[in-house]
């Protein structure tokens, strides 16, 4: 949008993005909040009989009292499923709504809008005695690097492990239930308002069942992780979530991030990396999302065409009027700062364009990596990507570093990477046959 009223509610403070204005995304929130109001229920599915899948109605937490007390049977069980929802696109730290347990007994709903304090879950979640499995775990494991200041321990995530077990990576939980369990989830609702109370009897249900079916999943995936002898890697790998620096703003990685960057200058990135230190401060400043504080693209106008003055801005497309009138001078200031940068301390440009035949080769090279990974029952997407394997062949072909690539360290390297580099120095072969429905390379 390239007006400000475009961006910004009538009744918007004058010096920032009003965060009430979201009408695409709150639109369907609204609608997929009223689905889940309206839902009966009637087609859903119920739970097998299935010893490691409770079957009874969800308990909701809203008492220190009842929190004490879940903690313990928690503790005792020694493992449990965990998951939570959050509001995400409204406010700089996403607003927690709700969190979901399940033992093989019970599924419990911890409400955090009922003034609990969550700590002794938080550290409970860090104890590296119990087992955490959630799915696709990432976001839910934030708030215990951020409240705890600790890394959470023992965490077993089905979607990173299920890409060790023949299995597309990364798969819906969805999927994976009906896949293992042949339980049918049905649509979720991702969007609903989850901060409204009383929830819907469809919000408990569809909240529920995303921890129902996590322990028996985690069951047979182990299964198969133990019968092709990659448990360890994948365990390795679903500790690489609990690294509490994932979670914090680093402006070294996050401005190359930023959609458009490869194609910047080093000046240009230098530019790029000031205005997202900046929008970052006042994004958390202002309690919005960075992205809805100022838009990634408008931040790539600038660093291809920086400004040196105020009187620059309103020839930027896109920029709130707010964010001009409010922050301007800081914009512009961001912007000097980069170009003041000596040359030698300019970010460097960190991809450079294959020519065809280094492309090419690049590209067989990917081949045969997705060919030892496929034979090993393990998804390519969890060994590299494609840029990286253009890293390692100007590497294995000029010597150049081959930075940070993934493919040469730890069980990366043992799985694929030195299979790799033995069949590329022509030290090895790869026998390739079709078995089962499977690739099996040997």
């Amino acid at each position: 949008m390239s007006d400000s009223s475009a961006d910004v509610a009538p009744d918007a403070p004058s010096d920032i993005p009003s965060k009430k204005y979201r009408p695409g995304r709150s639109d369907y929130r609204s609608r997929s909040h009223d689905y889940a109001h309206h839902d009966t229920g009637g087609n859903h599915p119920q739970p097998p009989t299935h010893p490691l899948i409770p079957r009874g109605d969800a308990e909701m937490i809203s008492t220190a009292i009842g929190l004490k007390a879940l903690l313990a049977q928690l503790r005792a069980a020694g493992r449990f499923a965990y998951d939570s929802e959050f509001i995400g696109e409204l406010t700089y730290i996403p607003k927690l709504c709700l969190i979901q347990v399940a033992s093989t007994e019970q599924v419990w709903l911890i409400d955090p809008l009922a003034g609990l304090d969550l700590m002794p879950f938080w550290e409970l979640l860090c104890d590296p005695a119990i087992e955490k499995i959630v799915h696709a775990g990432s976001q839910d494991l934030e708030p215990v690097c951020r409240h705890t200041k600790r890394s959470p321990a023992n965490i077993f995530d089905t979607q990173i492990a299920a890409g060790f077990i023949g299995m597309t990576y990364p798969v819906s939980l969805t999927r994976l239930v009906r896949e293992i369990t042949e339980v049918p989830l049905g649509k979720g609702l991702t969007f609903t308002h989850w901060d409204q109370r009383p929830l819907s009897a469809s919000q408990v249900r569809y909240a529920a069942d995303d921890v129902r079916y996590l322990l028996a999943v985690r069951d047979e995936i182990g299964r198969r992780l133990e019968s092709r002898g990659h448990t360890a890697w994948a365990m390795t790998e679903c500790a690489t979530i609990c690294d509490p620096s994932l979670y914090r703003f680093d402006p070294d990685h996050q401005y190359r991030r930023v959609r458009g960057a490869t194609s910047l200058h080093p000046t240009g990135l230098a530019v790029l990396r000031e205005l997202v230190i900046w929008r970052d401060g006042c994004a958390r400043a202002h309690d919005l999302p960075p992205r809805s504080f100022l838009r990634d693209e408008i931040l790539i106008d600038l660093a291809r065409n920086p400004v040196k003055s105020l009187d620059q801005l309103n020839r930027v497309r896109g920029l709130p009027r707010p964010v001009e009138m409010g922050h301007g001078s800081e914009i512009v200031a961001a912007i000097a700062r980069a170009a003041a940068m000596p040359q030698d301390d300019l970010p460097s440009t960190r991809q450079r364009e294959e020519t065809p035949t280094e492309k090419y080769r690049a590209d067989s090279l990917w081949c045969a990596v997705e060919a030892l990974c496929f034979g090993r029952g393990i998804d390519p997407g969890l060994i590299a990507n494609r840029s990286e394997i253009g890293q390692l062949h100007r590497h294995l072909t000029t010597g150049e570093d081959p930075g940070d690539v993934r493919l040469l360290t730890g069980w990366r390297r043992e799985a694929i990477g030195e299979p790799l580099l033995a069949l590329v120095q022509r030290a090895a072969s790869l026998d390739m046959r079709w078995n089962d429905g499977s690739m099996i390379i040997s």
